[in-house]
């Protein structure tokens, strides 16, 4: 069996892709070595000589704990310490998880399938209009 997150691979790389286009030249690569570190994903694109990268986190919890700020704290400064330039971290949690443990520097994406509901994980689909 895979983590909860083998299943989110889909909805994740579309979000990534409406936000970095690749016809505008961004690569979406799946866990590449940041300077000895991983990511679940890294978006980047080379143009007019510097590389830009987003390191790419998924939480699929109801709440965002301080452990796991932590945690990506020290991957992006070991990143950094192998000289390696990250743009600010991009998570991607349940639509309407706890998030006030994130600091200003990390950037929240939903993901809009999945919702939390009285502390659960939910699959959310669009509610049709009535007809």
């Amino acid at each position: 069996m895979g983590v909860s997150t083998d299943s989110m691979n889909s909805y994740i790389s579309r979000d990534l892709k409406r936000q970095f286009s690749p016809k505008e030249g961004w690569m979406i690569e799946k866990t590449p070595d940041c300077g000895g570190v991983t990511f679940p994903y890294v978006v980047w694109r080379k143009r007019f000589g510097q590389t830009k990268r987003y390191p790419v986190e998924v939480v699929i919890e109801p709440s965002v704990s301080g452990k796991k700020v932590e945690e990506f704290a020290t991957k992006i400064a070991a990143a950094k310490k192998a000289k390696i330039a990250l743009e600010p971290l991009m998570l991607f949690v349940p639509t309407d998880a706890d998030v006030s443990a994130i600091p200003d520097g990390i950037v929240v994406k939903y993901l809009k399938v999945l919702k939390v509901e009285d502390g659960q994980i939910l699959w959310w689909k669009k509610t049709l209009p009535a007809e």
